[in-house]
């Protein structure tokens, strides 16, 4: 079997040698859980508690999903639930973008963590408060908005860092077999396999996106 060359010319920094946060308990209470990286580069916590180790996965796949969407003009709002999208939206106004993420599965929502790529407004956050959730991830608030999300003492506030989060998803790292894989980041698809060439791209295709139109 040949072996590729591919990860020999890849520089890679490992999480595991940069802060050390320990958590409440781990996926379940009777598991530790310790999160290693800096999470603060990402989002800034303007209100609640502390990010358990299930907010944190979660959360993670909200700005995984909302960065997809960096160059939409329109507003975006999307609910995820143990790492699974409830329901997505894309709309003229941040309003009706969270009516119809909620649309989607206005059952599976509860309790989950909302995403939205625009500041949040007053009568969108009017809105998000009737349902009970997590965390709201948004790259802005405006001070009404902000007043409102702010009346339930344990609601998780983040504010996303849009312009800091492309270059630190590079890689993915998961543990098996008493060991870790790690590989790059799948932002694209090819054409065909090439071992890469010092100065030359690799053959690109249209990426392939899970549907034509959102909600």
């Amino acid at each position: 079997m040949k072996k590729s060359n591919y990860f020999n010319a890849t520089s890679l920094s490992s999480p595991f040698g940069q802060q050390k946060n320990v958590l409440r308990y781990g996926e379940n209470p009777h598991q530790k859980g310790i999160f290693f990286g800096k999470a603060d580069v990402l989002f800034d916590k303007l209100h609640g508690k502390e990010l358990s180790y299930n907010n944190l996965v979660d959360v993670d796949a909200a700005i995984a999903l909302i960065n997809e969407f960096t160059e939409n003009k329109s507003s975006v709002f999307a609910i995820i639930k143990h790492t699974n999208v409830c329901g997505i939206a894309v709309r003229n106004n941040i309003k009706a973008a969270w009516d119809g993420a909620l649309a989607g599965d206005p059952e599976s929502a509860f309790g989950g963590v909302l995403v939205c790529n625009t500041p949040l407004d007053k009568a969108t956050a009017a809105a998000i408060s009737d349902l009970f959730f997590e965390v709201i991830i948004a790259p802005g608030y405006d001070g009404d908005a902000l007043d409102i999300l702010q009346t339930k003492k344990n609601r998780i506030i983040l504010l996303h860092k849009i312009s800091a989060a492309s270059h630190l998803y590079s890689h993915q790292f998961k543990s098996i077999l008493n060991g870790t894989l790690v590989q790059e980041n799948d932002i694209d698809n090819v054409m065909e396999w090439k071992e890469p060439v010092p100065g030359k791209a690799l053959k690109q295709k249209r990426p392939t996106f899970f549907c034509e139109y959102y909600c």
